[in-house]
């Protein structure tokens, strides 16, 4: 860290992403994401938590500040600002680094939520039940160290040497085995 940087803490006002003023800490932020094609994730390689979220610095007010990958991506990529405690719904793919937000609702992944919503939604998927594609996975059906060891995995399997298909799959499969026969 730098010596002149107050120790990063978490955000607590709404976390606003401007495209001009925070151009360079957007930059540093998609310097960290791989991109799946089509409707795939955007994996964060960055830095992840012991949650298994991905976790990002970013200065506001002169603070450095950790703030949630997934949250970032939908403070920039929606145009909003969001809300301290409120709830960005991993809504598509359940994979808690995923950074695919966007406005369209068939392409973004990412949304602004209730917790009452994504409890809702949840329930009514099986948790990343939904649709028979081999990329959404049972995320939330882990422990907290098992989400965390998956999601370093999976950030180090696309880190290097950008999205391979095959590569991507065999970490995703083995997230939920039970599972296999619904992604033949």
């Amino acid at each position: 860290a730098h010596p002149d940087r107050k120790p990063a803490a978490p955000l607590t006002d709404a976390l606003v992403v401007d495209p001009i003023a925070h151009a360079a800490e957007i930059e540093r932020f998609y310097r960290r994401v791989v991109f799946g094609p089509d409707e795939h994730c955007a994996i964060w390689t960055g830095a992840i938590s012991d949650d298994g979220y991905g976790t990002f610095s970013a200065t506001r007010g002169g603070r450095e500040r950790t703030v949630k990958v997934h949250r970032f991506a939908v403070a920039y990529q929606l145009g909003i600002p969001v809300q301290f405690g409120q709830v960005i719904e991993h809504a598509v793919c359940d994979n808690p680094i995923c950074v695919r937000a966007h406005p369209d609702p068939v392409i973004g992944h990412l949304w602004p939520s209730t917790q009452a919503d994504n409890l809702r939604r949840m329930a009514a998927k099986g948790r990343g039940g939904g649709r028979p594609r081999w990329w959404i996975r049972r995320w939330s059906g882990l422990l907290r160290h098992e989400r965390a060891e998956h999601s370093r995995v999976l950030a180090a399997a696309v880190r290097d040497r950008g999205w391979d298909e095959t590569r991507v799959r065999a970490v995703l499969l083995t997230i939920d085995p039970a599972q296999l026969s619904l992604f033949p």
